[in-house]
């Protein structure tokens, strides 16, 4: 597993729901990527599959005199590299939304472990404030994201 692995099943996997990722709604972008999580494996093996979780964050952004608001939706693969150290390996969809309508809310990162199931998650999700001010907005753009953490 790397991030270029966990990026290409996702996007095999927009491919075969025919999904075009500049097509994508808020709404649809937490669904496809709730399915992707549920009914795609992440692991090599499906023996011993690794720690697999999605994260959901939003919060300001600015890179020199651009600015915006980023809500993604990611998923994080956690597996151990050659020292037994766990690296963190992330793809999803970040949406990027004009900031002015979010300068008022806090960043944001919950992980779908930190839920007793997958439709509380959804539900924190769908009740965020970031998600209930931009459930109509649409996107400046959106983008797979993808990366490797320690």
């Amino acid at each position: 597993m790397n991030t270029y692995n966990l990026l290409s099943a996702l996007q095999r996997f927009l491919r075969q729901r025919n999904v075009d990722p500049e097509g994508l709604t808020l709404e649809s972008m937490v669904l496809v990527m709730f399915d992707w999580f549920r009914f795609a494996p992440a692991g090599l093996s499906t023996i011993d599959p690794p720690p697999d979780v999605l994260v959901y964050r939003y919060g300001g952004w600015s890179e020199g005199c651009a600015t915006g608001f980023k809500l993604s939706l990611l998923r994080r693969v956690t597996q151990p590299d050659a020292e037994g150290q766990p690296t963190d390996w992330y793809a999803g969809v970040t949406m990027l939304f004009e900031p002015s309508g979010f300068s008022g809310l806090a960043p944001l990162s919950t992980v779908s472990s930190d839920w007793p199931s997958s439709e509380a998650f959804l539900h924190a999700i769908e009740s965020s404030p970031a998600y209930r001010a931009s459930r109509s907005t649409k996107p400046m753009g959106v983008m797979l994201e993808s990366g490797g953490l320690r």
